[in-house]
């Protein structure tokens, strides 16, 4: 069985109180949460899904918002949802996730909910690759030029020394990312209990050795992160 974990639990910092829950914050005539359940409720392997909140207050809004998805949509629903409180960092929300997940799901797939526009055909592809036995992660190769400052100051805006690092085989991470569920579990384990930080998922799997498979998505799967995300968003939305 394949399942996931919705993450909803983000502080938000970048923000910058701008917005309350940049995942609640209109988009056209939705939300970034509601795009992204609505993505996977539509995505016929997924069929058990875990929204991971923050707090009992954003938790009231996300369960009304959900209602009101699943009231609207045009197919029967046949996924499990649960809804599970998450941790501190990023890493934590996942842990609580997985220790929630049923004996039967053996494969898991996992989206920040900052991501609303993937869609279910990716995320059927990735479910497919993962119950391959392979780690996959949502990701695009870098494009741009990628340069080192070598001794910063306080102000980028005053002179440093740069080097320019060779982009070839540089890649950009996005969500879904999925795999096992015993191999993130143990790779988050072991980050664990050695105290290391991991931002993604795949840097959980790095630790325990698993090669990782790159599927560069043919359209745009923006995080939102700050303010100004939202006028792309808005674009994405109606375009």
């Amino acid at each position: 069985m394949i399942g996931v974990l919705l993450l909803a639990a983000g502080s938000g910092t970048r923000m910058k109180g701008e917005v309350k829950d940049k995942l609640l914050q209109p988009i056209g005539r939705s939300n970034a949460f509601l795009l992204s359940c609505d993505a996977f409720l539509q995505a016929s392997p997924v069929q058990y899904l875990i929204i991971v909140y923050k707090d009992d207050a954003q938790l009231e809004k996300l369960q009304s918002s959900f209602e009101e998805l699943t009231q609207s949509h045009s197919v029967s629903i046949k996924t499990k949802i649960h809804w599970v409180q998450g941790g501190q960092e990023r890493q934590d929300s996942v842990w609580a996730g997985l220790g929630e997940l049923p004996e039967e799901v053996s494969h898991v797939l996992i989206h920040d909910c900052a991501r609303p526009f993937i869609k279910s055909e990716t995320i059927c592809e990735v479910a497919e690759l993962i119950s391959q036995e392979k780690a996959v992660c949502v990701a695009r190769p870098l494009k741009d030029t990628l340069r080192l400052r070598t001794n910063p100051s306080a102000d980028p805006r005053q002179p440093s020394q740069t080097e320019t690092i060779n982009r070839e085989n540089h890649w950009i991470m996005e969500t879904p990312q999925g795999a096992p569920k015993k191999w993130l579990i143990n790779g988050l384990s072991k980050a664990r209990e050695s105290q290391i930080s991991v931002t993604d998922d795949i840097a959980a799997l790095e630790l325990v050795g698993h090669p990782v498979v790159m599927l560069e998505p043919n359209y745009p799967n923006p995080k939102i992160t700050t303010p100004d995300d939202f006028s792309y968003a808005t674009f994405l939305s109606q375009s």
